[in-house]
């Protein structure tokens, strides 16, 4: 064990003759492509990285671009709605005030014709009446009897009258 702890100069020599061998033929056919492989990773990985960097700079600003646009379609389509909202509040009120417009003359309309339908209803009664009344007359004249005759006589007359035709029945 001690052999190891005590450096021996011949093994010391050969140590370093293989190990600078070593490192010139390793230098002369293997360092350069080793390192040249490792600069070229270095430089892909930095291109990747300047290139993920642009990119990200790239996708911010197309971000805030759509987000200013986004909001300007908001509020554009707000306004549309608001405006078509109005549109449509004015096209209601139009339409109520026809209908109350539209309403108004179908009732008057109604009104006048009730009204004469009611003065012709006058008129056919009042012809009614006259023609009842000129009958009781002649048939008073008829007879010519005296006055309590002539009124039982128109009473009787006028109770055969409502019941032949009902809807003439004066009075009770």
């Amino acid at each position: 064990m001690e052999a190891l702890i005590r450096p021996e100069f011949g093994l010391m020599f050969w140590t370093i003759t293989c190990f600078v061998l070593l490192a010139l033929v390793l230098s002369k056919t293997a360092w350069k492509p080793l390192l040249q492989a490792v600069e070229e990773r270095e430089r892909a990985i930095k291109h990747d990285r300047d290139s993920a960097e642009a990119s990200r700079v790239a996708a911010d600003k197309v971000r805030a671009e759509l987000d200013v646009r986004m909001n300007s379609f908001r509020k554009e389509v707000q306004s549309r709605m608001d405006e078509a909202r109005a549109a449509a509040e004015k096209e209601k009120d139009i339409l109520i005030e026809e209908a109350r417009k539209s309403a108004g003359i179908i009732v008057e309309s109604a009104r006048k014709e009730i009204e004469a339908q009611k003065n012709e209803a006058a008129r056919d009664l009042r012809s009614k009446v006259a023609e009842l009344s000129v009958m009781a007359a002649e048939r008073i004249m008829m007879k010519h009897l005296d006055h309590r005759a002539n009124t039982d006589l128109a009473s009787k007359y006028l109770a055969e009258l409502e019941k032949e035709r009902p809807e003439l029945k004066l009075g009770n």
